[in-house]
């Protein structure tokens, strides 16, 4: 990897020697030089789908012109991987940017990644007529809690992390809000990967993929849920 200049501003720099100090470490960073392991758990993608993500997104907007579209896209992509914040993602050293740059080229970026590639890309409904879709998302998932009073037994099992009784209540749902099942079989000790795992949802959609009924089908959710798939 190519040697990486830090520079130290003082509380007495000035707002422009901080956008230059940043300019000259976008200038001096390559992500590139990353191994391909690093670079993969940086962004995610490997070299090879970056950079064709890039080139189908063809990223213009009058005004980030001093942040080149390489470095739009990296940042976006490290801060959807990463969950943080965008003031961390744009202090690290690989792209060198202050905060509001970081949201408004998040922003932009999102928005070309749903209007470049989300139609070509994503399907909510099966078509066999598209077979170039490379994802059917069938439905959402995340978990919310019911609270309930202290139950007389295995109240334990009821107790959640901010400090009252409740049901962990897993639901699913489509792109048009509709309701498509709920779990509510357990308490809000168990987390959310355990009523993914134990539910009779995960069952007939794992039943579904070996019979070939839902391949290359997906059902979204946050980190919480165990990253079960079915791309076949």
């Amino acid at each position: 990897m190519a040697p990486i200049l830090l520079f130290c501003l003082s509380s007495s720099d000035s707002e422009g020697d901080e956008k230059i100090v940043r300019r000259r470490l976008r200038e001096r960073s390559n992500p590139l030089d990353l191994s391909n392991k690093a670079f993969l758990k940086r962004f995610p993608l490997t070299k090879d789908a970056f950079s064709y993500l890039l080139e189908k997104l063809n990223l213009k907007q009058a005004d980030a012109k001093a942040v080149p579209p390489f470095f739009q896209l990296a940042v976006t992509l490290s801060l959807l991987a990463s969950g943080g914040y965008q003031h961390n993602v744009g202090s690290d050293y690989l792209v060198g940017m202050c905060q509001s740059t970081v949201s408004k080229l998040t922003s932009y970026v999102v928005a070309e990644m749903e209007r470049k590639l989300c139609a070509e890309f994503i399907c909510f409904e099966p078509d066999d007529s598209q077979s170039f879709i490379y994802f059917l998302v069938i439905g959402c998932v995340d978990g919310t809690h019911i609270g309930l009073e202290k139950p007389i037994a295995n109240e334990h099992m009821y107790f959640n992390r901010k400090g009252y009784h409740s049901i962990n209540s897993m639901i699913i749902c489509d792109h048009t809000y509709k309701i498509l099942a709920i779990n509510c079989q357990y308490g809000a000790a168990a987390h959310d990967s355990f009523v993914w795992k134990h539910s009779d949802q995960r069952r007939d959609l794992e039943d579904g993929f070996q019979q070939i009924r839902h391949r290359n089908s997906w059902i979204l959710g946050d980190s919480g849920y165990l990253p079960t798939h079915m791309s076949g």
